[in-house]
């Protein structure tokens, strides 16, 4: 029976998830790592550190699996981000991950250069943590590294190296950098002449579930891998969280709730907002685009409180418990609205300054009413950028729920009320990884379509419906949502 690994690089963490080739599940492994902050602004990690924790997982994975004979890795990763690596291919400093916000004067740099570029070649806005930015920032900023630079890769790209793979990165991930030709599928020479960045750094580019190589042998003796151990160019994690939600037709519409918050809509051709106000990206099918919105700090925000403002050194909370606390406060938290701008915001403001905020507080407000708060306010974020694609013509037909969010009872209620319609959730466990499992599949498959695959692994719970009082309730909360951004925003820093 041969078995198929999918690798998910996340920002806090890599998780591998194992299917066979008749899509029985064969379990999942994760381990987690810090993104370090060694100054306000700056988020980086040790690509090094990906690596080492990425063997940890597989190794785990593969001990449980009776018969290993894997015949192909497909991988997932955290988009956006940026690791420069040398002729050695070794790191010549910590990866800059998509939440790092040091390049916000590039990003002005680079507006003003694009222009109406950024729409016709790029396909969406540009925002710090970004790999264009943050290469026009090394280059202002760390010249001594940047003149060593042979690569500049993204982040999951770097696990192919370790494994035994010369530079290399996909479509649908490489369209996110903002230096990508998006209708051409490559990078954009016009673009990169007019940010003065070199070419031959960046790597050759393949569809998402293409074969570009095989596992070293040292490699796989490490891992404890046997098999073919074919490796499969892989995509960003929106991108194969989608598939392993069977996201992949016009109509379908994905909302995540995970560190970020993100909406997912696939596309047969590019549709690009004039406004910029979400990204238009290559899909990891051949011939299919996407429009993406993205809020920075969703399951993030409730992280934070718990973390930075409930946990002491005497007491831990419990999200399970959190979450069961808060389902005894009536919807609207008894006006308690939550703006989730924590870290700035993209979709539809893409603001770095934003400012989160807690507003209508009053004594008679507890613990309670705050953790459901954040949840309101996350998905009314999520809603206020459905209603971005809904304005672009996109008529979702089916809503899938999915991420960390998707786990919580409550959470899974309150996104179904306040965007008012079914929500679907799969049966799938731990998306992004099968979603990569799911492109070493496509990439391996001789005599079946990508659409029986994924018809194989996704299946789908009972829908959850939305409550109607709860929906009437954030019916009338979200037009004071939306209006809280620009009321605030001469506040911001």
């Amino acid at each position: 029976m041969e078995q198929f690994l999918g690798i998910d690089l996340g920002t806090q963490g890599v998780k591998v998830a194992g299917w066979d080739e008749e899509g029985n599940f064969l379990g999942s492994t994760s381990r987690e790592y810090p993104i370090i902050t060694p100054q306000t602004g700056f988020a980086e990690q040790n690509p090094e550190t990906w690596w080492e924790k990425t063997k940890e997982a597989i190794r785990e994975l593969v001990s449980s699996i009776p018969q290993v004979n894997v015949k192909a890795i497909g991988f997932s990763g955290q988009m956006h981000g940026t690791v420069i690596i040398d002729e050695n291919l070794e790191p010549l400093c910590p990866a800059i991950i998509w939440v790092d916000q040091r390049s916000h004067k590039e990003v002005k740099i680079i507006r003003e250069k694009l222009k109406d570029k950024l729409a016709i070649i790029c396909g969406s806005d540009v925002s710090t943590g970004f790999m264009a930015p943050t290469l026009l920032w090394l280059k202002e900023n760390q010249r001594e590294i940047f003149s060593q630079a042979r690569w500049a890769m993204l982040p999951k790209d770097y696990l192919k190296i370790k494994m035994g793979l010369a530079p290399s990165t996909d479509v649908a991930d490489a369209s996110s950098t903002l230096l990508f030709n998006i209708r051409r599928r490559n990078w954009s020479e016009e673009i990169l002449e007019i940010l003065g960045l070199n070419r031959d750094i960046f790597p050759p580019v393949y569809e998402s579930s293409q074969i570009i190589g095989q596992m070293k042998e040292e490699v796989k003796e490490e891992l404890g891998l046997k098999g073919e151990v074919l490796l499969v160019a892989g995509a960003g994690d929106q991108h194969c969280a989608a598939l392993g939600n069977g996201i992949t037709e016009e109509g379908e519409l994905l909302v995540t709730i995970g560190t970020g918050g993100q909406v997912f809509a696939p596309l047969s051709k590019p549709l690009v907002d004039e406004k910029l106000r979400i990204h238009t990206f290559c899909h990891a099918l051949p011939g299919f685009w996407h429009l993406l919105g993205a809020t920075l700090c969703a399951g993030l925000s409730l992280s934070w409180f718990k973390k930075s403002v409930l946990d002491s050194p005497l007491q831990a909370f419990d999200f399970k418990e959190l979450d069961q606390e808060a389902q005894k406060v009536e919807p609207g938290s008894q006006g308690l609205l939550f703006l989730p701008y924590l870290i700035g915001e993209r979709t539809p403001y893409m603001d770095p300054r934003a400012r989160g905020a807690f507003l209508n507080l009053h004594l008679t407000h507890g613990r309670a009413h705050f953790i459901r708060a954040i949840m309101e306010g996350v998905s009314l974020g999520l809603k206020n950028v459905i209603d971005v694609f809904k304005e672009l013509g996109v008529d979702p037909q089916r809503v899938v729920f999915s991420g960390g969010g998707a786990k919580s009872a409550l959470w899974r209620k309150i996104m179904a009320s306040v965007l008012d319609t079914p929500l679907f959730i799969t049966q799938v466990k731990e998306e992004a990884a099968t979603g990569a499992c799911l492109l070493a599949m496509m990439g391996t498959a001789q005599n079946s379509s990508w659409e029986e695959t994924i018809l194989k692994i996704v299946s789908y719970r009972n829908p959850i419906f939305p409550e109607r009082q709860a929906a009437e309730t954030y019916a009338q909360l979200y037009p004071k949502f939306k209006e809280a951004y620009p009321a605030l925003k001469h506040l911001f820093p």
